[in-house]
């Protein structure tokens, strides 16, 4: 398969070398701009997310070539821009896959195949002091991540929201604050999270309870705890590790087997589009 990259050069540099070692891969070419790049299976489109700019051009530009896309760059949050590629991607019957990197962890795959739907969902994340918590740009992106993770877990329709979602604006240098939100969707499933730029400790927690098994993801350490819930195996949990050393190549690996089988994306256009509706509503708000 042949692979095109879209972006800068050093970025695409490093893509390129994670590309070798990802099977069905047999050439990867490189361009700054999609009008360039021709005779290829898929490319991926690069953005440097500390530079607060992307170029959604050239996603539109792809999809209109045809060509299937690993988006690696900051998540676009328009809604009608989402639809519109939405639209295209259904026309061309290509796959779009967003680097949305909670989604393709090894511990998060086994939540999702484990406990799913859960009944409830907490995500509690913390930072110690605004030293050492993100800019609130990048803080909204986590935010988004977050929903986007209970949204996958839940498997139905949002019917509530409450909370408070700080929506960064791009004139002002803002300083982050803390954001809680609590989510009912159609199934029952409820889900409340909290993050915190003010705690004790850098702390990473996600804990969700279905009918037979509750868990706890240590996020930063792909660590689960888990107990079975019926009978005497709910006094002695198990704890789990997983491997994700190489989030590149996980990612890669998930988008190259999408583009090979026809299979759908675990982060995928139509699942962006879901979530662009609750970007809208947070707008309203």
């Amino acid at each position: 398969m042949k692979i095109g990259i879209i972006g800068p050069e050093p970025m695409a540099a490093t893509w390129e070398q994670h590309l070798r070692f990802i099977t069905g891969v047999h050439e990867v070419v490189m361009a700054r701009d999609i009008s360039l790049m021709d005779d290829v299976a898929a490319c991926l489109i690069l953005n440097d997310a500390s530079s607060g700019e992307t170029d959604t051009g050239q996603l539109l530009a792809a999809l209109k070539r045809g060509f299937h896309i690993l988006w690696v760059a900051p998540l676009p949050t328009d809604p009608d821009e989402i639809q519109r590629w939405h639209d295209a991607a259904e026309e061309s019957s290509v796959i779009v896959m967003f680097s949305m990197w909670s989604h393709y962890s090894p511990a998060t795959q086994w939540l999702f195949n484990h406990i799913a739907p859960p009944g409830k969902i907490h995500v509690h994340r913390e930072w110690s002091g605004p030293r050492h918590t993100p800019d609130v740009t990048t803080l909204y992106r986590i935010f988004l991540e977050e929903v986007s993770l209970c949204l996958e877990w839940s498997r139905s329709r949002l019917i509530r929201f409450e909370g408070d979602v700080h929506i960064p604006s791009r004139e002002a240098t803002e300083n982050p604050s803390m954001q809680q939100l609590y989510l009912r969707f159609s199934n029952g499933t409820t889900s409340s999270l909290f993050l915190n730029p003010f705690g004790l400790e850098n702390r990473h927690s996600r804990f969700l309870t279905g009918s037979k098994m509750a868990a706890v993801c240590q996020v930063n350490e792909h660590l689960i705890k888990k107990w079975l819930l019926d009978g005497a195996e709910q006094d002695t949990p198990e704890i789990m590790h997983f491997d994700f050393k190489d989030p590149a190549r996980h990612l890669l690996s998930h988008f190259i087997r999408s583009v090979r089988t026809g299979c759908k994306p675990i982060f995928g256009i139509g699942e962006l589009l879901q979530l662009s509706a609750i970007i809208r509503h947070f707008r309203e708000r």
